[in-house]
Formats: C-alpha cells, structure tokens, sequence
C-alpha cells in the first residue's frame, strides 16, 4: 500500500513538472510570435511589447496559481507575475531599440524611456528579492530558529 503511494505520489510530480514545462513553453512561444509579427510589421511594434506584458502576466499568474495547487490567489503569485510581466516587457524593449531599426519621431524618447524603466525594473527587482528575504527572516524569528 505505501509502495503505491509513493508511486502515486512520482507520478503526480512528474505529471506537474511536464504541464508546468509545457506551460512555460507556450508563454515564451506567444511572447516570441507576437514580437515577431510586430517587427514585421503585421502589427504595432508598441502593441507587441503591451502583449508580451499581458500574455506574461497572465501565463505565470496562471502557472503560479497552477504551481501552489490552490484555488485562491495570493500576493507571492501575483508578485511573480509582476515581475515576469514587467522584466519580459523590459527585455522586449530594450531588444527591440538596440537590434531592430525603429525611428521615434523624437531621438531622446528612447534613451528618456530605456533610463527610467531600467530604474523602476531595479526598483521592483530590490523589492521582489528584498520581501522574499524579509519574509524568510521573519518566519525563521517566529518558529524560534533565531534568537
């Protein structure tokens, strides 16, 4: 009876790892597509990156939620779809500004738009890592590991 348990058990694990993979697949396969076709000009270069943001959003909100096997969601999966959305958003756009030929109508938006958001993406990186240290040390206080 434990034997089959356990190999209940395996079998979940290795069925939640495949559909997470696959998961994570499909969100990465999306977010490539839509920046192809924007810079074919099948659609809005700007349109492209605000879908990477949504479609990154929502995937690993998705995923998360899927992940933590819970109905409910709670402020640790949404701060890992924050912080996907917006580091994929930044990736997106600083590729798309140094490899692609994109004219703005003003030279100084880019390097205006490339400064800030580099900024506020350290910004949300410090608090991602920097909460999830808190967090662990105040656990660690309240279950009497620390004195």
């Amino acid at each position: 009876m434990l034997r089959a348990n356990e190999e209940r058990e395996k079998n979940e694990t290795r069925r939640t790892i495949a559909i997470s993979f696959f998961a994570a697949c499909a969100i990465i396969s999306l977010c490539i597509a839509v920046l192809v076709l924007g810079t074919a000009k099948k659609m809005s270069v700007s349109c492209s990156v605000a879908s990477v943001g949504i479609i990154s959003f929502i995937g690993v909100l998705m995923l998360a939620n899927f992940l933590s096997k819970s109905k409910n969601l709670d402020k640790g999966e949404l701060r890992k779809a924050l912080t996907a959305s917006f580091t994929s958003v930044y990736f997106a756009l600083i590729s798309l500004l140094t490899f692609e030929n994109i004219t703005p109508a003003d030279e100084q938006i880019p390097n205006f738009i490339t400064g800030h958001f580099t900024y506020l993406i350290g910004i949300i990186i410090i608090f991602y890592f920097g909460s999830s240290a808190v967090r662990e040390f105040v656990n660690a206080k309240n279950s009497g590991k620390l004195s």
